[in-house]
């Protein structure tokens, strides 16, 4: 009873009180699957487009945009009522739903005739990712006591890494391990996303470990009008425009690395011969690169975050991306040789950085 009266450690964190290991190990698991069932979706979109839908090359960037810009608009409306519904029904709940959510639209999503039925499945994914998101971040406020949050987002941050670097690097050859067990094209992407589905189910049962109920402290939420107003009011502040810049920068980052060199990798390899299936696994080793390199980079990015000044920091971050961006947007073929695998080395370094 003492114990849960001055609160558990988990490791290095000590957890706030009525939080168990349970409960932490729960959410870890979550940090480990959330951000490649963020972004695995899109990730191997290009194959759906290319196998299951058939359409033409010169469509699938315009395609590919409209999808990701319905997507980021459905989770911006929804980010914020999630947000206030798991305030009042707890975060295992709203954790629960997201998962499921997603996962039924992982199962829709490779069964989809044309580009309306794949929108429609889109936006139901944005759903999910809206849930999921806002309680990522929200359930890593809760469980740690203040001094020992920077830890627990450490470790956080640490298996979102090694998950997205998973599901980058292996999941992505799904279609080939299917085909060689004599699946069609068409089925074989079919299974890889029932697979990612099965993985959200998984995971919704794995969310009945976090803690029930209400937060034990919930922070009044201010209108969204008033927010708004005091964020411009800051924004004028020069330190804080820099900092929205370069958030705003950052987010773009994650889309154009998810999104369009996936459909650049997938379509120049399959211009140098490869089959669907292949282009998807060398899609994988370009994105295991781009992810390995972030996770190593990052510690070493977050050690000279101690040691420098943040608008220093920034401008290094900066000229970091803009040299991974710039190689790889000067190679001339992204799917094969040595110049790909350093332009995303380079790349997964300003990603971190940035």
């Amino acid at each position: 009873m003492s114990e849960t009266i001055a609160g558990q450690k988990f490791g290095p964190v000590r957890l706030m009180p009525g939080v168990t290991r349970g409960h932490v190990a729960a959410y870890l698991w979550a940090a480990f699957v959330s951000i490649g069932i963020f972004t695995y979706a899109t990730t191997l979109q290009p194959y759906l487009l290319e196998v299951n839908i058939g359409v033409p090359i010169e469509q699938r960037g315009v395609v590919s945009g409209d999808l990701q810009f319905w997507q980021e608009i459905i989770t911006l409306l929804c980010v914020g009522l999630f947000g206030a519904w798991s305030d009042r029904i707890g975060r295992r709940a709203v954790y629960i739903t997201g998962f499921l959510i997603t996962g039924l639209a992982y199962a829709a999503y490779p069964f989809a005739d044309d580009i309306g039925q794949l929108l429609i499945y889109r936006l139901i994914y944005a759903v999910g990712i809206a849930a999921l998101g806002g309680m990522l971040a929200t359930v890593l406020a809760d469980y740690p006591i203040d001094a020992d949050r920077g830890k627990l987002t450490g470790i956080s941050f640490f298996l979102n890494a090694v998950g997205a670097l998973l599901f980058f690097s292996v999941l992505t050859r799904l279609p080939s391990l299917y085909q060689g067990f004599g699946a069609t094209e068409s089925a074989a992407g079919r299974f890889a996303y029932l697979t990612i589905a099965a993985i959200c189910v998984l995971s919704a049962l794995i969310m009945l470990g976090l803690k029930p109920g209400r937060p034990d402290q919930v922070t009044e939420r201010l209108p969204l009008r008033m927010l708004m107003s005091q964020g411009l009011a800051a924004g004028r502040k020069p330190r804080i425009a820099l900092a929205y810049a370069a958030s705003f920068a950052a987010r773009a980052d994650l889309v154009i690395v998810a999104l369009f060199l996936s459909l650049w990798v997938q379509t120049a390899a399959i211009a140098d011969g490869a089959t669907a299936a292949e282009a998807s696994s060398r899609q994988g080793a370009l994105f295991g690169i781009v992810q390995g390199c972030a996770m190593l980079w990052a510690p070493i990015f977050g050690w000279m975050a101690d040691k420098l000044d943040r608008v220093t920091l920034v401008i290094i971050a900066t000229v970091l991306s803009i040299a991974g961006y710039g190689w790889m947007g000067f190679t001339p073929d992204p799917a094969i040789g040595g110049a790909a695998f350093g332009a995303a080395a380079m790349l997964g370094i300003g990603q971190a950085s940035g």
